[in-house]
């Protein structure tokens, strides 16, 4: 149900005080001075309290303005059958994006806009006992909506929160904010992203926005990062074991570009005492193994492995699970048969 949400100021200004005596309780007394052509409501016997009103007029004067308002809140329902049924926030799918998206639109379309945005102060109750309660049932009903909608990870990380605004924003940077770990593997992400061949380039093109406009939320990126990711970036799908000890160290405090360097001359040190202990040239060894082509599969067309071993549909060990797969590989290359040719 769409709401109409009223805030209006009330006029300010001073006071116009009838002259003419009051009039007896329901008629209407003409104002002193040139007639307006608006009867005027009913003035109070002396003495007596005026009738109490649902609109409160504040009473004014030219050194205390008046700063009371008058407030209408209509009652509304957040519940639409147009939300995807799959759509539920999970850090696990990265989907912050896509939900908050969909939230917003269906506030807008139904009068939740303030609520969720933090726009509408909720009414004194002593004041405004009937809008403080309406505006407490609309936040309620939309607090009852994201509730419906996000992980039970999610759900115990704000169901203490008071009002619908301060569970969004709370989600909001949960989702967001992410940490440098988090934003470096965006980043490289985004640097390995390439448009599809039988993919229109506007849907690559988006789906780059998309990643950009995430990194951007997570927080501003400064050199020391970009420096990171270049490092990290140069591996490409090579020295796998590198990049997992790497990523997996992420997470210190001390991870940095200096951490990378280290890590990547303890490992020119053991290739070398490797060629040492074979007699080989270090240099020429090094060559070696980084001018060697990745194995590439000409059955699954994967790299990593040749389709002597793919488990894939009409691979040779098609059926077999990868453990299996990956002891006859390593059996194989232990006696010297590591199947350089793909059959």
């Amino acid at each position: 149900m769409a709401a109409n949400i009223g805030l209006t100021p009330a006029p300010t200004g001073s006071t116009v005080q009838s002259t003419a005596p009051p009039a007896p309780s329901g008629q209407i007394t003409a104002p002193s001075g040139p007639s307006s052509g608006t009867p005027q409501q009913p003035s109070a016997p002396t003495g007596v309290a005026p009738p109490v009103s649902n609109t409160m007029t504040p009473v004014a004067s030219h050194s205390n303005p008046a700063t009371t308002y008058d407030i209408t809140i209509t009652e509304c329902f957040m519940a639409d059958p147009s939300w995807p049924a799959d759509l539920c926030l999970d850090l696990s799918k990265s989907n912050w994006e896509e939900w908050s998206f969909q939230l917003k639109v269906q506030c807008d379309r139904l009068g939740f806009v303030k609520w969720l945005k933090g726009l509408l102060p909720q009414p004194d109750a002593a004041l405004h006992p009937k809008a403080h309660n309406i505006w407490e049932t609309n936040d309620c009903s939309l607090r009852g909506f994201i509730y419906g909608c996000i992980s039970k990870v999610d759900y115990n990380a704000v169901s203490h929160l008071p009002t619908s605004h301060l569970i969004y924003k709370e989600l909001q940077q949960r989702h967001e904010k992410l940490g440098a770990h988090a934003q470096l593997l965006l980043l490289k992400k985004a640097l390995d992203f390439r448009y599809g061949h039988n993919a229109p380039f506007c849907d690559g093109a988006d789906e780059i926005l998309a990643m950009h406009m995430r990194i951007s939320n997570m927080g501003p990126v400064n050199l020391n990062q970009i420096k990171i990711i270049l490092l990290l970036n140069a591996f490409g799908n090579d020295h796998e074991h590198l990049q997992s000890s790497l990523y997996a160290a992420m997470d210190s405090p001390s991870f940095g570009a200096n951490m990378i360097i280290c890590c990547l001359q303890q490992e020119d040190a053991i290739n070398w005492a490797c060629a040492v202990q074979s007699g080989t040239n270090p240099t020429a060894l090094a060559a070696v193994r980084r001018d060697k082509p990745p194995r590439l599969c000409s059955n699954c067309k994967k790299e990593g492995h040749l389709a002597t071993y793919c488990i894939k549909t009409r691979g040779s060990m098609a059926g077999k699970t990868l453990d299996e797969a990956h002891t006859a590989q390593q059996n194989a290359r232990q006696n010297g048969r590591t199947g350089n040719a793909n059959p």
